[in-house]
């Protein structure tokens, strides 16, 4: 071949790579903004401008802009798919989409293989076990007997299994507890919800997967209360079991240590000197009835309102907590500036700027605005109570006055 029809060839050639790539690129776009909501969510137009507006032509996402548009209106349900994957740490921020697509390929293999590996380490663990629940029951059938089919028509191979070995090493005592927890948290998850509910039962299943292979490989963590309701928020907004573990996964590599006893305390505390400083009343009183001064707003702050707010506000402050970074959360931010644009120093010292997170504002929010009734109280099981009862009832953007009756 001469040199002339070979610099030729050579340049179709590369005009046909380049021209994959670009189409790689406009068919994840069109793939994303054509897919439906997850199930259930609500329809609403896409607003302008979308988050599907922010990639250039090699798919790179706009991060800056894409999170400053979710600071100021949250997500629309069709834009969360790919939105959430760049908010909780799955995809690199200057990721192009020929990029993407072969890192969700490689998650989806690698999810697989961290599954099949405590399942053939723990054959006994595969199927969940519960007492009096025909409906979880008959879910339970329906999900072993399409695992066995999917096994069936794709076996593990010997290099999955010889991978698998990586994992004898496990503490099975601390997996054995791990387990009893969250096959005692799945069953009451969310049960309320449609996604979970008929035909969705099924959907609890894969959430148990999702919980049992992250603590399979991270027993320094293991599983706590609450964590069910954060990984059952990833799977109903992506809809797919693998994307909503990488998603569940990144945010646990952020607020793994609010799950601690010390994480624990120390938000409480935060919240206890806010408090003191932003309504000195309130906190006296409280702490006259109280020894424990605010461990009545403990779910609030470990599930960040996920339990007290509805659908969309609850994923709206999971939204907010993503945004929040490890330098200076949007939170602090707001505490620090004031109305007019200006700046003020730290109200005290105890408490570091970044510690100020959006639901330590949220729960201060709801205790100022409910402190006629709360300085009623003589009891601290009325502060319990008080709590109790605000489940389900709160609202984002009307926080304001009396609890409602």
């Amino acid at each position: 071949m001469s040199a002339q029809p070979m610099a030729n060839h050579r340049k179709s050639q590369g005009s046909r790579v380049e021209g994959n790539r670009k189409n790689r690129a406009k068919n994840q776009r069109d793939a994303a903004t054509a897919a439906a909501p997850p199930f259930g969510t609500e329809s609403k137009p896409l607003p302008s401008p979308s988050v599907f507006n922010l990639f250039d032509e090699d798919g790179r996402l706009d991060v800056f802009r894409m999170r400053k548009l979710v600071y100021e209106r949250g997500t629309h349900p069709s834009e969360r798919k790919i939105a959430w994957k760049f908010l909780f740490g799955v995809y690199p921020e200057k990721s192009t989409a020929e990029e993407r697509w072969e890192l969700d390929q490689q998650m989806i293999s690698q999810y697989q293989w961290m599954k099949c590996s405590w399942k053939q380490r723990f054959p006994w663990a595969t199927i969940m076990k519960v007492n009096s629940d025909l409906e979880l029951s008959l879910a339970i059938e329906k999900y072993d007997n399409q695992q066995k089919e999917l096994e069936e028509a794709k076996p593990p191979t010997e290099a999955d299994i010889e991978q698998s070995i990586s994992f004898q090493y496990v503490n099975e005592r601390q997996f054995r507890k791990a387990l009893r927890d969250i096959d005692a948290d799945i069953p009451r998850t969310d049960r309320n919800r449609t996604f979970f509910q008929r035909e969705g039962l099924m959907n609890l299943l894969y959430l148990r997967d999702i919980l049992v292979t992250y603590v399979a490989f991270h027993q320094d963590i293991g599983y706590c209360q609450g964590m069910n309701d954060f990984a059952s928020r990833f799977l109903e907004t992506l809809g797919n079991e693998t994307e909503a573990f990488w998603c569940f996964l990144g945010y646990m590599r952020r607020s793994a240590w609010s799950f601690t006893t010390m994480g624990v305390r120390r938000k409480t505390q935060i919240c206890e000197e806010l408090l003191k400083h932003v309504d000195p009343e309130l906190y006296n009183h409280i702490e006259s009835v109280s020894k424990e001064k605010l461990i009545f707003c403990l779910r609030w702050l470990l599930l960040r309102f996920q339990k007290d707010l509805d659908h969309p506000d609850a994923v709206r402050v999971l939204e907010i907590s993503a945004l929040e970074s490890e330098k200076m959360n949007f939170g602090a931010w707001l505490w620090l500036t004031r109305k007019e644009g200006e700046e003020t120093s730290a109200p005290f010292t105890s408490v570091e700027r970044d510690e100020i997170t959006f639901e330590v504002l949220l729960c201060i929010a709801v205790l100022i605005q409910n402190r006629k009734q709360l300085l009623q109280f003589q009891d601290v099981n009325e502060f319990f109570l008080f709590a109790q009862r605000l489940q389900g009832r709160l609202q984002l953007n009307t926080l304001r006055g009396e609890e409602r009756p």
